[in-house]
């Protein structure tokens, strides 16, 4: 896993927000960004991991370091850059869990460059799976997306980001946009369902071989060759919807390596999902192959399967 990691620190308010105003609510600090915090996830289902990014010498990085090796993700090869801050995120959450507001600060990941992640690239095998998030130069995207021997899973992070995979999707092996994401990439419109089907033959059309693209509380839909599959979950009570998507990503991962069939791998990433957002840390700290399984005995999935035909 290559990409951003993050001292997250997240506000949720206690009632509905006031603009312009001080509110009331619960304030909480952790480790977050979304490469870490896929690679956080993976390491939790039981996964080898290995992690690349970039650290600030200081408290922050270093901590931030320290946790996420004592979770089991290998950290060797990250940098820590000496007189640079360690990258942060800070979110407002509304009452009922949902993002507000939130500033990102990852300017230290400038220093992630070829130099570095070509002495990374020569222990990769083609038997592994290799994981980027877009908060990366476009150009070190392309590079590693054209010297990569393996499988690519993407996280394209926003809207403004996903740009940069532009004339690279054929580089992809699986990705996972949410639906204004893939309507920024695809140039198509979000309006109903058939809109999202729509953007999924887009990026089948474009090599992708396989595309998960989150709706919210719509739930997912799956694309595999010329077949659409649409997986919701019952009405899930929200503590903190921030991770939610690195865990889908993180337990997507995961179910490929222990080799999930395409269906059974939707399944398995929803779970991991609601296990997270049912949960206040933007990582479940309970995550688990086990775990996940377990809620997902209690969880109702309403599942379609449809030829796409356009």
């Amino acid at each position: 896993m290559i990409g951003g990691a993050n001292i997250d620190i997240i506000g949720r308010s206690d009632r509905k927000i006031i603009p312009m105003d001080s509110n009331i609510g619960k304030v909480i600090q952790s480790y977050g960004g979304v490469g870490r915090n896929i690679a956080e996830n993976i390491a939790r289902l039981g996964i080898k991991v290995h992690f690349v990014s970039a650290f600030g010498d200081d408290y922050n990085g270093h901590n931030c370091i320290r946790y996420c090796e004592s979770v089991g993700m290998d950290m060797q090869d990250c940098l820590v850059i000496k007189g640079e801050r360690t990258s942060s995120y800070l979110a407002v959450l509304d009452d009922t869990g949902d993002m507000s507001v939130a500033i990102n600060d990852m300017d230290i990941l400038r220093f992630l460059n070829w130099e570095h992640l070509s002495s990374v690239f020569k222990k990769i095998q083609k038997e592994d799976l290799l994981v980027i998030d877009t908060n990366l130069d476009k150009d070190l995207i392309e590079r590693m997306m054209k010297e990569a021997p393996c499988p690519i899973f993407v996280d394209p992070i926003s809207c403004e980001k996903a740009k940069k995979l532009e004339g690279l999707l054929q580089y992809v092996h699986t990705f996972k946009p949410n639906v204004y994401e893939a309507s920024e990439l695809s140039g198509i419109p979000y309006e109903d369902e058939t809109s999202v089907m729509k953007m999924g033959q887009y990026f089948l059309d474009k090599g992708v071989q396989e595309v998960f693209i989150s709706m919210g509380k719509k739930g997912v839909m799956g694309f595999l060759k010329d077949i659409a599959y649409s997986c919701e979950t019952e009405k899930i009570t929200v503590a903190n919807a921030t991770g939610a998507g690195d865990a889908f990503m993180g337990a997507l991962v995961s179910a490929s390596v222990l080799d999930y069939e395409f269906k059974e791998k939707m399944m398995f990433a929803q779970s991991a999902s609601v296990c997270t957002i049912e949960s206040d840390a933007s990582v479940c700290p309970r995550l688990s192959v086990e775990y996940v399984n377990q809620r997902r005995k209690n969880i109702r999935f309403i599942m379609k399967e449809e030829n796409i035909c356009f």
